[in-house]
């Protein structure tokens, strides 16, 4: 326990909740996993508790692995994170959201057709393939809060509720910090959410439509 203090003191409250948050995403992905391998539904009961227990092994102190032969100079989810970076807080809500209420999200096609051309524009863009740079709108641009405020005014009247949720949570975030990133863009999308909208199109597109065969087969 007193390793536990010790690590925790020696980091900022940013990175705290950072690892914080990372581990219980990746432990409710683990969980996914594991459900899907055993076909197996938990209990909502059962499934916090294993994600509770799977959040505390991957927030541990280094010092712990140790004794599983793991010399590990920091909490295994720090590497997770350095490789994968922090997640948005939009995604953060869809995973969570999704877990607790233990009911498919279905977005329309017009929000995953929005992340994609984010992913397919906006990230070469970012990386510097032009000397227009989108992600710059993030550092306070009012035109561009102003957008985000239309997108999720669009979402509201479509009754996604749960996207203006995320959005105002991501908004509420940013204007507080809450993560180590002072750029509204790292708190509204990030490449993960971009990849899944791209996979869920291309899924949808080449999934047999049986209203088709069907017309077909007359």
């Amino acid at each position: 326990m007193n390793a536990l203090i010790n690590a925790l003191t020696a980091l900022s409250g940013q990175q705290v909740l950072a690892l914080l948050e990372m581990s219980v995403t990746c432990a409710i992905l683990l969980l996914w996993v594991g459900e899907f391998i055993f076909t197996q539904s938990l209990s909502l009961l059962k499934r916090i508790s294993l994600m509770c227990g799977l959040t505390f092994i991957l927030f541990l102190p280094s010092e712990y692995w140790n004794y599983f032969g793991m010399p590990l100079e920091l909490p295994l989810i720090a590497y997770v994170r350095g490789i994968v970076g922090d997640s948005s807080v939009v995604t953060l809500v869809l995973v969570w959201s999704r877990f607790i209420l233990r009911e498919r999200l279905v977005l329309p096609i017009q929000v995953k057709l929005s992340l994609a051309c984010i992913a397919v524009i906006f990230y070469p863009l970012a990386l510097g393939f032009t000397m227009f740079d989108p992600y710059a709108w993030g550092y306070g641009s009012w035109t561009f809060l102003l957008a985000v405020l239309l997108f999720a005014l669009i979402a509201w009247w479509m009754n996604l509720h749960i996207v203006v949720f995320a959005i105002a949570l991501a908004l509420f975030a940013w204007s507080f910090q809450w993560h180590e990133s002072s750029n509204v863009w790292d708190y509204l999308i990030d490449p993960f959410l971009c990849l899944w909208a791209l996979l869920s199109l291309a899924i949808n597109h080449y999934r047999p439509n049986p209203i088709k065969q069907l017309n077909h087969s007359a």
